[in-house]
């Protein structure tokens, strides 16, 4: 009995952090700043200009090995405590500048750093870090001017592995973070830019004091078996957030953070995230959409065999009013299991919804099938889409979610349907929009 109560009292609490967290979330919309760009998180002014492309490289520069470990590097100490950033700058320069295949090491032992900026071009077309311990970020923000930790940018057939850890110490900081977008974003931790044919797996990232990890302006990357843990209270560290990108592979990983476990941007097209496990965090999510006005379409997205775990949403699909007019086209959820997820299916096209206008984001083209399990809301499908564009093509087959909360009124789970042209058919559990 005492077991039973326990286990009672835990769904109370869990379901009213659940609706506080979409009360702030709606009181707080005006906290959106539009001079930060979603993607980048900092503010549009930088420019490749200021990056000059490393030199190239010759026989001096470039052993006759294609390994550089950076412990043998004067100034690196693995201790977790003495700065390393200036030998692993050195190290990565004579790594970019080798005109063969080459390797940047980084052994067992805790490497503290700074920022760490990896730009190309590089002289070779093939580097691999491998990463056997812990790289640790300084706790201080100040540390990451340009609002990232590590940047990989300009690097093309760049790969990332080798089962260590990336903590970048987010804990420190989260408090910092105003509710909302307001103020300074927090550095993200990973970011992979304008590198082709690249490939993240085998690595964990730990606590990201923004994202976790960004990946935009890229064709033809994979990524997979990576781990990636924030706590579900913890602001805004998307686990995966992508963007302005062609061909993308997120596959077979563990993701629990505090904002969305992927999350994908504007521009993203021919898209597929497969076998995630999400939880904590606000789901699998297409967007947001629409926020600022030199956006593009998204197209083709596949998301399949995904299991959500005590999510606020579970496949979302969120665009601003006021928006360019861009599509959002052929995007399929497909096998996906909900285990006590707030809003398990979920159209949102009055996301932040502080201006009058509108979305302008026309969505068509949306599936979702197959999708079972339990959800801590009666609202178990919501397709609350635009007034000015509504939803077209939108198919739902063979839902079925039972209801798990503490609502002892009505534990009948419910569908709400604005401005959606849905079909309904197979299995609809909770039954289909009167539309």
């Amino acid at each position: 009995m005492s077991l039973t109560r326990s286990f009672h009292v835990q769904g109370v609490i869990l379901e009213a952090w659940c609706m506080l967290l979409l009360l702030s979330c709606l009181a707080k919309a005006d906290q959106y700043d539009n001079t930060f760009d979603p993607l980048t998180r900092r503010t549009m002014i930088e420019t490749d200009a200021a990056h000059p492309a490393a030199p190239g490289g010759d026989d001096k520069s470039c052993p006759n090995y294609k390994a550089f470990d950076v412990s043998k590097c004067p100034g690196a100490k693995g201790d977790g405590v003495s700065d390393s950033t200036t030998a692993f700058i050195k190290t990565w320069q004579d790594v970019c500048n080798c005109p063969t295949p080459a390797k940047l090491l980084i052994p067992k032992g805790t490497w503290l750093t700074a920022e760490l900026d990896f730009r190309g071009p590089c002289a070779s077309q093939q580097i691999l870090m491998e990463l056997q311990g812990t790289l640790l970020a300084k706790p201080d923000k100040e540390a990451f001017p340009k609002g990232f930790w590590i940047n990989i940018m300009g690097v093309h057939g760049f790969t990332l592995n080798g089962g260590g850890t990336l903590n970048a110490q987010g804990e420190k900081v989260w408090a910092t973070r105003p509710l909302g977008e307001k103020g300074s974003p927090l550095p993200d931790s990973l970011v992979l830019a304008q590198s082709n044919n690249s490939r993240i797996e085998n690595v964990n990232l730990l606590n990201g004091k923004g994202f976790n990890m960004k990946v935009y302006e890229n064709e033809n990357v994979t990524i997979t078996n990576v781990h990636v843990t924030s706590p579900g209270d913890s602001p805004n560290t998307d686990g995966v957030h992508i963007g302005r990108i062609k061909n993308v592979q997120i596959t077979d990983s563990v993701i629990g953070v505090g904002d969305d476990c992927v999350s994908i941007g504007d521009g993203s097209i021919d898209v597929t995230v497969r076998n995630i496990m999400c939880g904590p965090g606000h789901g699998i999510s297409v967007g947001s959409l629409g926020r600022f006005p030199y956006e593009t379409d998204v197209r083709n997205v596949w998301v399949e065999n995904c299991t959500f775990t005590q999510t606020l949403n579970g496949a979302r699909i969120k665009t601003f009013h006021d928006s360019p007019q861009i599509a959002a086209t052929n995007i399929t959820f497909t096998n996906l299991v909900m285990n006590d997820v707030y809003s398990p299916v979920i159209i949102d096209q009055n996301y932040a919804c502080t201006k009058p206008v509108p979305s302008k984001v026309q969505l068509s083209q949306i599936y979702f099938k197959n999708i079972r399990g339990t959800t801590w809301s009666n609202i178990a499908i919501s397709l609350n889409c635009s007034s000015s564009h509504p939803c077209q093509g939108v198919e739902l087959m063979d839902i079925d979610l039972k209801y798990t909360g503490n609502n002892t009124v009505d534990r009948i789970t419910h569908s709400e349907c604005a401005n959606a042209h849905a079909k309904f058919g197979g299995v609809m559990n909770p039954p289909a929009c009167k539309i």
